[in-house]
């Protein structure tokens, strides 16, 4: 890509801080057109926003916010990469804008060099502050997936055996129960974690917390 065909945008209702984003957009060489509109609505009716490499979306707009935009905006012009602004680290306003496209959520407060946020995204990368990336890490280190799959007692017992690699028949011997009664409690946890093999049961036992 050309440094003058690079374009990005910004929609922000925020007068100031729309200035002052815009001024320092307008001063990066390799930028070479700057965009802004104050709504969602105008943007999403506005032509020029679809040949935007990069767009700045406030959440807190008023009428349609900026996560519902950028979900849309994902579904018609995918190629455009969208980096969250807000005054809010909510832990549900940061998974409803990744989960409709964004690839960067930055509190307002936090925005120090937008160069060099302008520089990572079109080299590929993505952009979170340091407040909303320790939120993320902690919201995954507290969250456990393993209750919303509701193993009973005696196939939680018998998933741990399987994935230390033993057999039916040896799960049977260790349990002192039928070989029949393993298998019908295996064909059970296979189909509660929707897997086909044991590859798959022990890859997503341990991706839901359900392994010790």
């Amino acid at each position: 890509m050309k440094n003058s065909e690079i374009k990005v945008g910004i929609v922000e209702n925020d007068e100031s801080f729309k200035n002052q984003i815009l001024k320092t957009l307008e001063s990066i060489p390799e930028i070479g057109g700057v965009f802004h509109w104050e709504s969602a609505e105008s943007f999403w009716e506005d032509e020029k926003g679809r040949s935007l490499d990069i767009l700045f979306l406030d959440i807190m707009l008023s009428g349609m916010n900026g996560v519902e935009l950028a979900g849309k905006i994902s579904a018609r012009d995918p190629e455009i990469s969208k980096i969250m602004l807000s005054n809010m680290n909510s832990d549900e306003l940061i998974y409803e804008s990744l989960k409709n496209g964004a690839i960067g959520y930055i509190l307002k407060s936090e925005l120090k060099d937008i160069a060099d946020v302008v520089d990572t995204v079109l080299k590929g990368g993505a952009i979170i502050t340091p407040t909303i990336a320790f939120r993320v890490l902690n919201s995954f280190k507290q969250k456990d997936y393993s209750g919303e799959f509701k193993l009973t007692p005696k196939e939680k017992q018998i998933l741990d055996e399987m994935v230390k690699g033993k057999t039916i028949g040896r799960v049977a011997e260790f349990l002192k129960v039928s070989k029949y009664t393993v298998q019908h409690h295996v064909k059970n946890i296979y189909k509660k974690l929707n897997v086909h093999n044991r590859a798959e049961l022990v890859r997503k036992a341990s991706d839901i917390g359900l392994l010790p």
